[in-house]
């Protein structure tokens, strides 16, 4: 016994030593100095006093320091708990603390107090958590009051305590100081999934004085709980619910969704204000009566990464991004607070996805000086000297020191908040400054404090009136011009015909929802197609659409392609206006003072789509297109690609995935053609036309006449808006059962939205009726397609005008002005060129077949030096510093960084346009005063060749290019990548690789290069050019001839494949077409200079 006490001693003498050193490391003199000087200029603030005690801490500090390092540091301890009794009386003697209580919500922990997380505190285990999945009982918890915190020994006064071990959560002061709302247990529930019984959370309000005590949350709903209360300027509170019946899809459901939702007392009203697909968290009231709060969506975002500060009215509407939107950091953001009297600052606490759950970096946030990634972070506490880097992490503050939780600003310099200053401190309340000062105000050992709020009336913000017109079920939006912002950048005007209008229905509860739930490298959720409504000349626009509905908006070219992805969407209030000034434009902007030709008109309706609204399916909207031009040939006979539908395949993930489904061979053939982003991609604006219909190996082929196929613009149309939409297969969801035993989730869902949410959707059925509609029409005739008989060609011809390579450098050598020609863009920067002598050869007429059949004379009348290598990204950015090339995405979720990366330096640059590439040529002419362009596409193919009258310089279309070129090979393969953080290749014996291994490739040749590589890493061919078929595609100069084909009027001639790109797709004669303002992902240029010979 006496051995144990002995112990237990040393280890409590132990842990207080760790504990006392730690806040000594926060003992700054000059941090306190600052304090100080600005508590000087408030009244009442005794600074003789302070300056005393700083002078003793500064004669003695660094003394104690070394003390408690060394071997008689249990004999310092009694001089740390002076100094720190000291910086205690400096700091709390703050007149913003004159109130002298502060109510707190406090914990009994027993032995696991410094080893807790602020989980084991009635929040949730981890950030994509909502409370409603944290038991409800199960504590020792109590509201309580604390007083006399400037003394040694702080009052407690009990407000509230439990009698049945219920929680304490989401503790929200009203301005008077005279109540408070907090979430705790309400009826009893049963969860099936777990197969257990507990309390549900509801909304309880309790007087100051501890009496008064009711639940508000109290609605005839068993299977509703309530969340996050926070009162309202005009007496209404707010809190979040599980109306939607909606559960996270990566867990298929097994977490709830709860969203915003406005109660009124007087009536006893509910209604639901925000209709997202994921979580919203920490409301709050701006000091301008707005409402502050996070949320969290998943549509096809990388979606660690996608909470969002948003900002609305109390009554849902002008509900805009406030911070965080189209960045990657910060990785989660909760429990913002507006500060007093400073403008659009917000204090905020930063975390991660997975790890440590709902506390970490305190940050004070700007919206005005940026609101994406660290732009707007005025500074972190308490390191104000330190910049705070915007790090892509996951688990972004593991062992991240001093950890924050539930700040509450006392001005825009001082805040208490709840820390724990080390990995075995105790859960406290401390007073935090922005000159670094970090005090304690309390703790106690054995427990934990959280959010502490001071009792003192405060200012009540505005009330905003509302602005909704109850029992209207549409809205109108209104959008000023299109093509201000980022998501149509050098789009020109005119180019935006329509927009294409449609919504989201989320995933089920504890059903199948994962992100491989509606197809292979699809999205998460369903697509409903509203419809599509004209845009104006001047790219305005105005239009009716359904309100309590989330909305998504596709702006589409002249054949109905999606120019732009949204990926997010708006919700309109019953009878709100919606504007916006352009397409992502930054928040900061403001309304461009012009009339426009869309606010001189009434709101047009949305037009339906053809036999009415409904779900995008694989089944229903593409496998009719396949049946009337394909699977004449497609039959699955003579290896062809089977394109019938007849067969089903059954999708396992893995072994013991308990989620099976099947889906027709058809689209698992099909969809390995279309280039998507999949369930998650870039967190960043992507590039207009990143995933243009036209970027497809499906779409680029039937628009250059495969086989003599000619789609219906409706049919053509369809296709591309499947590409639009991901690619999905099923367009449904299955339901797997009922929610808390009682509840059929389809029509309770279906009954609550109608009841809170005044809309309703009935998507069974939308799909039955189309059903119905295309029985009516009946079996579908299959166009026969006729085989032109294929034409002859004189080989021996065509082939006559080639050489061979000692040929091919002879000429070369006597043409050349110099063996190379080396231009310096920057210093250590430079580009290297060869002569291309002229010449003539046979050049082959695209036709869409992979083999000419027409073939004619090109002559190259003049010599020229052409680059050796791709423009490198170094290379461009000396003379266009702004473009960054960014990554090339990732397969699968789960995402980790953006992708892979495609801006190092030595990378042949990405995602230029045809007008880009020329704007840097004239750059580069006039930086050197050289003749700088592109080559012209005859050019091209004369230097690509160089001799060879092959498919490639090297050798024919399937040879092996291993040493060659950078092209689609064996090591495509890798694209294929799972688990938590795909960044391992999936292993060969995985059950679901066959579905994820995709993306057509050479099985013939392994170059080891999964994406573009540094320009020149392969053999050059006879004329010294490296990557002429792979790596990137290049722009040429020349402009398309084929000016029979509508799709590509006003393109120019893309020569050459990528590492995307399978041999056949990448011969000397093979051509892409992209509008000039296009900027691919897999495309770059090289240039020319001409020079008199």
């Amino acid at each position: 016994m006496v051995l144990l006490c002995s112990c237990t001693q040393f280890l409590i003498a132990s842990t207080e030593k760790i504990d006392l050193q730690t806040r000594l490391h926060w003992i700054n003199p000059e941090s306190l100095e600052l304090a100080i000087s600005d508590l000087s200029k408030q009244k009442g603030y005794d600074v003789d006093m302070a300056k005393k005690e700083l002078s003793y801490i500064k004669d003695n500090l660094n003394g104690v320091l070394k003390q408690m390092e060394g071997p008689d540091s249990l004999a310092a301890m009694d001089e740390a708990r002076i100094l720190l009794d000291k910086q205690r009386k400096i700091l709390l003697a703050n007149p913003l603390l004159d109130m002298d209580k502060i109510v707190v919500t406090r914990f009994v922990l027993g032995d696991d107090a410094r080893i807790a997380t602020t989980n084991v505190m009635c929040m949730p285990m981890s950030n994509y958590m909502g409370l409603i999945d944290v038991p409800s009982s199960g504590y020792n918890a109590e509201l309580c009051e604390l007083s006399h915190l400037r003394e040694g020994e702080w009052q407690k006064r009990t407000i509230y305590k439990p009698t049945k071990g219920e929680g304490i959560a989401d503790v929200h002061m009203h301005w008077n100081a005279d109540k408070m709302l907090f979430a705790s247990s309400g009826s009893v529930v049963y969860d099936p999934f777990y197969n257990q019984a507990y309390p549900s959370w509801k909304i309880f309000e309790v007087g100051i004085d501890g009496k008064d005590l009711k639940v508000i949350s109290d609605f005839p709903e068993p299977d509703l709980e309530f969340a996050d209360p926070c009162y309202l300027p005009d007496g209404r509170i707010l809190f979040t619910t599980n109306i939607g019946y909606n559960g996270i899809p990566c867990e298929h459901g097994q977490r709830v969704i709860m969203n915003l939702a406005l109660y009124d007392p007087k009536d006893k009203s509910m209604r639901k204000i925000t209709f997202d697909q994921d979580g919203n968290w920490s409301p709050t009231v701006l000091n301008n009566g707005r409402i502050m709060y996070t949320r969290w969506e998943y549509t096809d975002l990388t979606h660690y990464f996608s909470r969002i500060v948003m900002h609305s009215n109390p009554d849902g509407t002008e509900c805009k991004a406030l911070y965080g939107s189209g960045s990657y950091w910060p990785t989660s953001i909760y429990d913002m607070q507006q500060l007093p009297h400073a403008g659009n600052r917000f204090v905020g606490i930063v975390s991660g996805h997975h790890g440590i759950p709902r506390s970490g970096q305190l940050i004070i946030f700007d919206p005005s000086k940026g609101r994406k990634e660290a732009s707007g972070v005025v500074q972190e506490i308490p390191y104000r000297d330190r910049k705070v880097e915007p790090v892509i992490k996951d688990r972004l503050v593991d062992g991240v020191w001093p950890q924050f939780s539930r700040p509450f600003p006392l001005s825009d310099k001082y805040f208490l908040v709840t820390a724990k200053l080390h990995e075995k401190g105790l859960w406290g309340i401390y007073l935090v400054d922005v000159f670094d000062n970090v005090t304690l105000v309390a703790e106690k050992e054995g427990e934990g404090f959280l959010t502490p709020i001071p009792v003192k009336k405060r200012p009540i913000p505005p009330i905003i009136p509302d602005r909704i017109k109850k029992g209207d079920k549409t809205a109108t939006v209104f959008i000023q011009d299109l093509y201000e912002g980022e998501g149509l950048r050098n789009v020109p005007r005119g180019v935006v015909k329509k927009l294409r209008v449609f919504t989201y229905e989320y995933a089920y509860l504890k059903s199948p929802s994962d992100f491989d739930t509606q197809g292979i490298q699809s999205g998460w959720d369903m697509k409903r197609e509203l419809g599509t409504v004209d845009v104006e000349e001047d790219g305005s626009a105005i239009f009716t659409v359904p309100s309590n509905t989330p909305i998504s908006l596709q702006p589409l070219d002249e054949e109905g392609n999606a120019i732009q992805w949204m990926r997010s969407w708006f919700t309109a209030m019953p009878g709100e206006v919606v504007s916006c000034v352009g397409c992502h434009e930054d928040q900061n902007m403001i309304a461009i003072p012009k009339r426009v030709i869309a606010s001189q008109k009434e709101p047009l309706a949305i037009q339906l789509p053809k036999d009415g609204i409904r779900s995008f399916t694989f089944e229903y909207e593409i496998q009719p297109i396949l049946d009337r031009y394909c699977i004449g040939c497609h039959d699955g006979s003579k290896a062809k690609i089977d394109f019938r539908g007849l067969e089903k395949k059954e999708y396992v993930r893995w072994g013991n995935y308990t989620t099976h489904r099947f889906m027709k061979t058809s689209y698992l053939n099909l969809h390995p053609y279309i280039y998507r982003q999949g369930p998650e991609a870039d967190m960043y604006v992507l590039r207009p036309y990143e995933y243009h219909a036209s970027n497809s190996e499906l779409i680029q082929m039937l628009d250059k006449g495969h086989h003599q196929v000619e789609l219906s613009d409706e049919d053509r149309q369809t296709l591309c808006k499947w590409i639009d939409f991901n690619a999905p297969y099923f367009g449904t969801f299955e339901i797997a059962g009922r929610y808390k035993e009682a509840f059929e989730q389809y029509p309770r869902r279906q009954e609550l939205m109608k009841k809170y949410g005044n809309v309703s959707v009935d998507w069974k059925k939308e799909l039955r009726d189309y059903a119905k509609v295309l029985e009516e029409r009946g079996p579908i005739e299959s166009i026969k397609i006729k085989e032109e008989p294929v034409k002859k060609v004189d080989w021996e011809k065509v082939k006559k005008w080639s050489f061979d390579v000692q040929t091919a450098t002879r000429m070369q050598k006597e043409a050349s002005p110099a063996p190379e020609k080396v231009v310096e863009l920057a210093p250590g920067i430079s580009m290297r060129f060869v002569w291309i002598p002229k010449g003539s050869y046979m050049k082959g007429k695209d036709t869409g077949s992979l083999y000419p059949v027409d073939y004619a004379k090109a002559s190259i009348d003049k010599g020229f030096w052409m680059g050796c290598m791709e423009v490198s990204n170094e290379q461009y950015k000396v003379l266009c510093p702004e473009h960054d090339s960014r990554y090339i995405g990732q397969q699968w979720k789960d995402h980790t960084t953006p992708g892979y990366p495609a801006n190092e330096p030595q990378q042949p640059v990405i995602r230029v346009s045809w007008s880009e590439a020329m704007e840097f040529c004239k750059k580069m002419s006039d930086k050197t005063g050289l003749t700088v362009t592109l080559p012209t596409e005859e050019q091209w193919e004369w230097a690509c060749r160089a001799g060879s009258a092959s498919d490639m310089w090297y050798g024919d279309r399937t040879s092996d290019y291993s040493d060659y070129e950078n092209m689609a090979d064996y090591t495509i393969k890798d694209l294929a990548v799972w688990g938590l953080e795909p960044t391992v290749p999936m292993p060969d014996d995985l059950f679901c690789r066959e579905f994820w291994d995709f993306v057509p490739r050479d099985r013939f040749a392994n170059d080891g290069s999964l994406i573009s590589v540094k320009t020149g890493s392969f053999k050059a061919n006879p004329w010294g050019l490296y990557d002429m078929h792979g790596n990137v595609a290049e722009w040429t100069l020349s402009d398309c001839t084929l000016s029979d084909n509508k799709y590509y009027v006003g393109s120019k001639v893309v020569c050459g494949g990528s590492w995307r790109d399978r041999a056949s797709k990448a011969t000397a004669s093979y051509r892409r077409y992209f509008k000039p303002w296009q900027a691919p992902f897999n495309v770059g240029f090289r240039v020319v200079i001409y020079e008199d010979e």
